[in-house]
């Protein structure tokens, strides 16, 4: 069995909380180095080695794939490098802050041949795969309108997603989310969104904000954000004979049971399918990788995709600086 020599950008929470556990739960992973201008924040994470620089990790002829938890306005600058050094790239999301910035990344990742995903974890849990087939299967007739529901509270006035030039801001935070279940998941093609929401007068970010998506058949996609709302995560997929609801949606991990929830509900809004879900998406999601890595495969999310959701994403936030006026997508 081949074993994957890994190395993490920064000493960030999520690294610590989420993606180093995945990869000791992982019998084809081993963390050899971390990089972190913080001594005492990079040793609790009890690596062998410790870079101070970015840069020493990349030089690391030893490591053949890095995890970037580097704040967002930082994404494409160091995945280009870790590219360029031949690195195989698993990047937090949003994968950058504009479709520009995607499609650099996307040169130096063709032209050195390395495996690139962005790390939207949720979709290598099965309880999505659930909602596929139930889509297939016409349940709830084809859809008319989605609806995607991420927020939470942030309380620490000095966190780095209130900061607009480190790429801050509710919608690339969870409202990627939302964006990604209603393009990766269901499908939707919109070809129009318009933004509004709270544009904080001091922090200069969305602090809560909602997308609506129209797609070539008229078909709606309301998204909304938020970090200053409860923990709320989920989405809900409507059609003429009836709904499906995805509780937990997003971080089944952290719920109360730590199932994901499936509900499909008939046209008088009467229960008639209720299915729980337990699922280890953090290491569904490196185990993925690691197949792509060495089997040398596309990822079954690829850095084309990132695209669709940059421009997304880019798009909403033009109409929301534009007073809201509807911007054009492309495909």
């Amino acid at each position: 069995m081949k074993t994957i020599r890994w190395g993490i950008l920064s000493a960030a929470n999520i690294a610590y909380d989420q993606l180093l556990p995945a990869l000791r739960r992982s019998e084809r992973a081993e963390v050899i180095a971390i990089a972190s201008r913080s001594k005492g924040r990079a040793e609790r994470f009890n690596i062998p080695n410790i870079y101070k620089e970015y840069d020493q990790l990349l030089e690391d002829p030893n490591i053949d794939a890095v995890y970037i938890p580097l704040p967002n306005a930082l994404h494409a600058e160091w995945a280009i490098k870790a590219a360029k050094k031949g690195k195989h790239i698993l990047i937090e999301k949003p994968a950058a802050l504009s479709e520009a910035e995607v499609k650099d990344i996307q040169s130096a990742v063709l032209e050195n041949d390395v495996i690139f995903m962005e790390a939207f974890m949720y979709q290598f849990h099965k309880q999505h795969q659930r909602v596929k087939e139930l889509l297939d299967s016409d349940y709830i007739g084809d859809y008319v309108h989605v609806k995607a529901h991420f927020s939470w509270m942030l309380e620490d006035p000095k966190d780095i997603r209130l900061n607009p030039d480190l790429g801050g801001g509710a919608l690339r935070d969870v409202g990627c989310y939302g964006v990604h279940a209603m393009s990766q998941i269901i499908g939707m093609k919109p070809i129009k969104v318009t933004m509004g929401g709270n544009f904080h007068p001091k922090y200069q970010v969305d602090t809560t904000s909602t997308c609506i998506f129209t797609d070539e058949k008229g078909r709606t996609a309301e998204v909304t954000a938020s970090m200053e709302l409860p923990f709320i995560d989920r989405y809900e997929i409507i059609g003429p004979k009836g709904s499906i609801l995805v509780n937990s949606a997003f971080r089944p991990d952290v719920s109360p049971d730590h199932f994901g929830k499936v509900v499909v509900k008939d046209i008088n809004n009467q229960t008639v399918l209720y299915e729980t879900y337990k699922d280890d998406q953090y290491l569904n999601q490196i185990e993925h990788f690691h197949d792509c890595i060495i089997n040398n495969k596309k990822p079954k999310y690829s850095v084309e995709d990132s695209l669709k959701i940059i421009h997304y994403i880019e798009k909403g936030y033009n109409s929301l600086n534009n007073s809201s006026v509807s911007q054009d997508l492309i495909h």
